[in-house]
Parts: C-alpha cells; sequence; structure tokens
C-alpha cells in the first residue's frame, strides 16, 4: 500500500514539461533553421497567420518564440520572403510541440 501511494504522489503538477507558457489546452509550434538565415516568415496555421520575428538555430531552440495552438488536425504553412519553404498536415496531441526547422 505504501508503494502504491509514493508512485501516484510522484505524478503532481510539478512533473517536467519542456513549454512552461500557455493553457493546459494547448499545443505548439516552434519554427528553427538548420544554419542558413530566413527573414520575413510567416506561418500558417489554418489560415490563421502568425509572424515569426527571428528564426533561431537549432541549438536555440529554447529561445525560439513559440505559437500557441489548439491541439487537433492543423494543416501548416511557413512561407519567408513570399516563398513556401514547409506544407504539410500534422495532428498535434495535448502540451505537444511541433518543431519546423526550415532548411
Amino acid at each position: 500500500m505504501a508503494f502504491a501511494l509514493i508512485l501516484t504522489s510522484s505524478c503532481g503538477p510539478n512533473m517536467y514539461s519542456t513549454r512552461s507558457s500557455g493553457s493546459d489546452n494547448s499545443a505548439f509550434i516552434i519554427v528553427l533553421n538548420s544554419g542558413a538565415e530566413f527573414a520575413n516568415v510567416v506561418v500558417d496555421v489554418d489560415g490563421e497567420l502568425f509572424s515569426v520575428e527571428k528564426v533561431y538555430k537549432e541549438k536555440d531552440a529554447r529561445k525560439a518564440p513559440v505559437i500557441e495552438i489548439e491541439p487537433g488536425e492543423h494543416i501548416i504553412k511557413v512561407t519567408s520572403n513570399g516563398e513556401e519553404l514547409v506544407s504539410e498536415r500534422v495532428y498535434l496531441g495535448l502540451r505537444e510541440t511541433k518543431k519546423i526547422v526550415l532548411k
């Protein structure tokens, strides 16, 4: 009985999370680059546009701005200076982060 109590008490609100911002009913997108520079980056999530001020390298992912969206299926398009770089349909689970790496 004591063993079961220890197991259940370890699953509390202080569990590790890669992103601490946002509500509990969210998913996230971050846009990174693999070394090349990108300007005027816009992320289109189901027709809603999000401007990305700076695209960080993969090694600096923790600095990257986070786009918060609802979990579920989405069509994501990423453009830079009007050129489409990424277009994909994704399913994001609760509190899941989708990393998009521009090349």
